[in-house]
């Protein structure tokens, strides 16, 4: 007995479900469409740039100039937005709550990988996207004119003789200055009081008024202090010594092998449509071939680092991995 099975019924159900396939696909695109439109129009208004220290550090600084450059290359206002707290927590917390449409962004530097991890830190690398990594910066161990060490080994000599009468001014609480502070007392072996400040500018008038004995942060901004005659530079963290401070030696030239740099740069919310991050990648990437950059460069004594989306990333996970380390070693608590 032969048994005949109708396919009509099955082939017509195939064929109604590839319609509804086919339906559902055309539904996405149609709502896709709008936004697709939208980003790569960007931008079509202001544009805020947060930025999480106080006005006259360097990564502020840095952040008006790369605003001011993005204005004139993309056309609309690039407003810098100083928005403190928490040693950077509170502005990340705040760009990972807007929307990831490219008009709030934010600077960051070599700190926010030691952020990661923190009690009030609602986010993690993949909540972020980095854009681009814009420059490098060594760092420097600052005094006043009045303190009598003229040397870094004089300051070292005292340091060690005198454990714990130092107090040395920097950038957050715990951050990339902090660490980095620290890997450098202890190669010099040498103890002293950390001093947190809301940021590198901060850091810079506190030991100018002589509120602090010392200041580890950026020597980019002390040009103007020393005009003034309030400070000096003891030594860099720099692989070379610095042409703006001829008579300041590396920390590697004194016999104490730590290089450092801080970096600086953009980043957004992760989900940044890709014709947003590219066109923002284009103007940034177009903003430091400028004369302008590279007079603010050579004003502020820093060097260019530009590095794409993906290299910029890849960095940061690199960093979050030494830092954590260096921490660990010293038994700094979070």
């Amino acid at each position: 007995m032969l048994l005949y099975i109708s396919t009509s019924g099955l082939c017509g159900r195939f064929i109604n479900f590839r319609a509804n396939i086919r339906a559902v696909a055309c539904a996405l695109l149609m709502l896709a469409l709008p936004s697709l439109a939208v980003a790569q129009d960007y931008p079509t208004r202001t544009i805020t740039l947060l930025c999480w220290s106080e006005a006259g550090s360097p990564v502020d600084l840095f952040a008006r100039m790369m605003g001011k450059l993005l204005t004139k290359e993309l056309g609309q206002n690039v407003i810098v937005e100083n928005r403190t707290g928490a040693d950077g927590i509170i502005m990340v917390n705040q760009l990972i709550k807007a929307p990831a449409d490219g008009y709030l962004i934010a600077a960051n530097t070599l700190t926010l990988a030691s952020l990661f991890g923190e009690p009030n830190a609602n986010f993690k690398p993949d909540d972020l996207q980095m854009i681009t990594r814009s420059q490098i910066d060594p760092y420097g161990l600052i005094v006043p004119t009045s303190i009598p060490f003229k040397t870094i080994d004089d300051f070292v000599k005292y340091a060690r003789q005198n454990p714990g009468k130092f107090n040395v001014g920097g950038p957050f609480q715990m951050g990339s200055h902090r660490v980095a502070w620290e890997v450098f007392a202890e190669v010099a072996k040498m103890k002293v009081n950390w001093i947190a400040y809301k940021g590198g500018g901060p850091a810079l008038l506190a030991v100018a008024g002589g509120h602090v004995d010392a200041a580890a942060t950026n020597p980019g901004n002390v040009k103007p202090f020393i005009t003034s005659g309030k400070v000096r530079v003891l030594a860099v963290s720099s692989e070379k010594r610095l042409a703006d401070f001829p008579d300041a030696p590396t920390y590697k030239e004194r016999g104490w092998n730590v290089v450092r740099y801080q970096w600086r740069g953009i980043m957004g919310k992760a989900g940044l449509p890709k014709p947003v991050l590219d066109r923002l990648v284009a103007a940034i990437q177009k903003s430091q071939q400028t004369p302008e950059w590279k007079a603010y460069l050579d004003q502020v004594t820093q060097l260019d680092g530009f590095m794409g989306p993906d290299d910029f990333r890849a960095q940061l996970l690199r960093d979050i991995q030494e830092l954590e380390s260096v921490k660990k070693k010293l038994g700094i608590e979070r």
